[in-house]
């Protein structure tokens, strides 16, 4: 059984409530589930995530070559291997005797390794001969995948397993020695387990269980090794990847199609409302992914599959244990916002990893370095990018002219959470703010909905909005928007109206006021960048956050290498969660007097580590989880704390 997989699910903690619906007479009906207080999602944040990122012509590579030529196998080698070592080794993912599954990503049938297609043959097979190195050979290693489009035998040479290089790995003498084999994740229904994910389930539809193949949880380690690509839900990495362990053999073969046994598919679809992030989310749950590495040498824009005009060659392999971070990073590496990836940003609720930048340290070359602006997805998931989706809701005020001022000054009025009749923060499970579940089907009425925001600069930006009854924003007090009659309204329409508006640096306020009539009561959202070219438009702009505490603090930016960072901001701590020991990391920029302490959520020292002049560089400390004095402390949730002259900084640790 797969070691991590206990210990994730026992620092999960989202609590779900039950939702009784008084459904009220219209001619649509109420969603459940389709949103939840901010509070419910409980899940345990705040760790250090490094991100290996290595591109071909890295000087620290013994044979670097251009990034616009393909590079052979040996450099690949060598890229996959350095990546892995920038980001902290093996040595806390691996250990000898090992079952390892590594999930790849096979899209087209008759497509050659390297196109941008499929995961390049020559990233796994690096990545397997590192494993081997590293576990000395005592390591059973499966190469699994559970392909969209057919039931094929992996050993077939006319499958695209053979199509796309996989297969010629049995008989590659470079792997002569190496234990391993190749698995349909589709195959059979008596391979099959269901797996109950009870509250930490996101997809309401879904019912909380799925189906996965028994291998996929009695591995010991599960690294997932994406191609990066864009995608309809905006890029397809690490954690779009998951869609392919649902077994079309239950789910059908495009995972959406349904078979006699489970005719619904993976994917949902009631009214409006598409399943599709949240059941990403609830696969990465069950998958809970120990390793990454991304396969950016050959990547895809506009669409995830190879029509012969839209490869963009990155030449890149990155590396790492956090797949949220992993994503957010990649996604920056093709000019793509992380938050506007609706299961990024939802992975990150439930606690499998950060999309925190001020978290995320990226070893090797920089992001800046490496990346490539890249054609959107031209669907309407992909081209909208994501809107905002914790609001602060009011009461409900009867009356059908929008107007109206029912809340005195609302123009530009901050209300508190919880007060007045205003809600806790609350999350739509969609792009589209579903007012009508949320105020249980009432109709004849104004409501409003509250946000700040924070954005890096004073500059001009997109509004795009879509809705379908009237509607009135505004912005620092100031109406920017006024819609006052009926139009029709479709996930097509999301970003329907764009205006220009102007955002200022520091805390912004967003105060939407709309009408429900006929019970289509929704509206969708986004701030963007100003772009009049529709293959690069509806990207929200770089930095801007949403937020609903007005004394939140904007997060900085990925850090790049530690050799280039401020004094105290590479601290890593792994593993974490902890059960034996932590591995403390940190890099000092210049000498200094230097503590390291373990400080318990009471704001009590349990633990002084260090406390003396520590020399520029890197510093490795090792802890036992003993508290001073001796013995050990207790389950929790502690922050290591590293202060040197006058930085500080700190990250959460949580002991199982």
């Amino acid at each position: 059984m797969k070691r991590s997989r206990i210990s994730k699910i026992s620092i999960l903690i989202v609590a779900v409530t039950t939702i009784c619906w008084d459904i009220a007479v219209s001619t649509l009906s109420v969603e459940p589930g389709t949103f939840r207080f901010e509070s419910e999602f409980d899940a345990v944040t705040g760790t250090t995530a490094m991100v290996g990122l290595v591109t071909s012509d890295y000087t620290e590579l013994s044979d670097p070559v251009a990034r616009n030529i393909n590079p052979t196998y040996d450099q690949i080698e060598e890229m996959v291997g350095k990546a892995i070592e920038l980001q902290g080794g093996f040595r806390w993912v691996l250990e000898k005797g090992d079952k390892v599954m590594i999930k790849v990503n096979l899209v087209g049938g008759d497509n050659p390794s390297g196109d941008g297609n499929n995961t390049d043959v020559r990233v796994v097979k690096a990545l397997m001969k590192h494993i081997h190195a590293y576990t000395g050979g005592d390591v059973e290693i499966q190469v699994a995948e559970g392909t969209a489009r057919s039931n094929d035998d992996p050993y077939d040479p006319n499958s695209v397993w053979g199509n796309s290089g996989y297969l010629d790995l049995i008989t590659d003498p470079e792997m002569s020695g190496i234990n391993f084999s190749l698995l349909n994740l589709n195959q059979s229904f008596n391979d099959l387990i269901e797996i109950d994910l009870g509250s930490e389930g996101m997809s309401t539809p879904q019912g909380t269980k799925y189906y996965v193949h028994r291998a996929e949880v009695e591995a010991d380690v599960y690294i997932a090794v994406p191609v990066l690509k864009i995608h309809n839900t905006g890029i397809t990495n690490a954690l779009k990847l998951q869609i392919g362990t649902a077994p079309g053999c239950y789910y059908g073969y495009n995972k959406s199609s349904g078979t006699d046994l489970y005719p619904e598919g993976i994917h949902h679809d009631i009214g409006h409302r598409v399943w599709t992030t949240e059941a990403i989310v609830d696969l990465c749950n069950i998958a809970d992914i120990d390793f990454v590495v991304v396969d950016a040498i050959m990547c895809l824009e506009t669409v995830k599959t190879n029509r012969g005009n839209n490869q963009v060659r990155f030449n890149t392999v990155l590396a790492g244990a956090d797949p949220v971070a992993i994503d957010h990073v990649s996604a920056k590496l093709m000019y793509v916002n992380p938050d506007d990836i609706a299961h990024i940003t939802l992975a990150e609720k439930i606690g499998l990893g950060t999309n925190n930048p001020a978290q995320i340290i990226v070893e090797g070359v920089s992001i800046e370095e490496a990346r490539k602006k890249v054609k959107k997805s031209q669907s309407q998931d992909g081209k909208f990018g994501q809107s905002n989706r914790t609001w602060i809701l009011s009461n409900v005020f009867e009356g059908t002219d929008i107007t109206e001022e029912f809340i005195a000054g609302e123009a530009s009025f901050e209300p508190v959470p919880g007060e007045d009749g205003w809600s806790q923060p609350v999350y739509f499970f969609d792009d589209r703010i579903d007012l009508f579940s949320y105020y249980s089907g009432m109709t004849g009425m104004v409501s409003y909905a509250f946000t700040y925001f924070d954005a890096l600069e004073d500059r001009q930006a997109e509004l795009w909005l879509g809705t379908h009854e009237a509607i009135i924003i505004y912005l620092n007090g100031v109406q920017v928007y006024s819609f006052t009659s009926t139009t029709s309204y479709g996930d097509s329409d999301r970003g329907e109206n764009v205006k220009l508006i102007d955002i200022q640096e520091g805390r912004n306020t967003l105060m939407v006021k709309t009408l429900n009539n006929f019970g289509d009561y929704s509206f969708a959202l986004n701030i963007c960048e100003v772009e009049s070219d529709p293959l690069y438009s509806g990207a929200r702009v770089p930095g801007l956050k949403f937020h609903t505490d007005e004394n939140w603090t904007r997060p900085t930016s990925v850090i790049g290498p530690s050799v280039e960072s401020d004094v105290t901001t590479s601290l890593r701590c792994y593993p974490n969660p902890a059960r034996e020991y932590v591995s403390i990391e940190f890099n000092l920029a210049e000498p200094g007097q230097t503590s390291v302490e373990i400080i318990d959520m009471e704001g009590k020292v349990v633990k002084s580590l260090r406390n003396e002049r520590l020399s520029a560089g890197q510093h490795h400390i090792l802890w036992s989880l003993d508290a001073d004095g001796g013995g050990s402390i207790s389950n929790g949730v502690y922050i290591c704390s590293l202060i040197s002259g006058s930085r500080r900084t700190g990250v959460k640790i949580v002991v199982e």
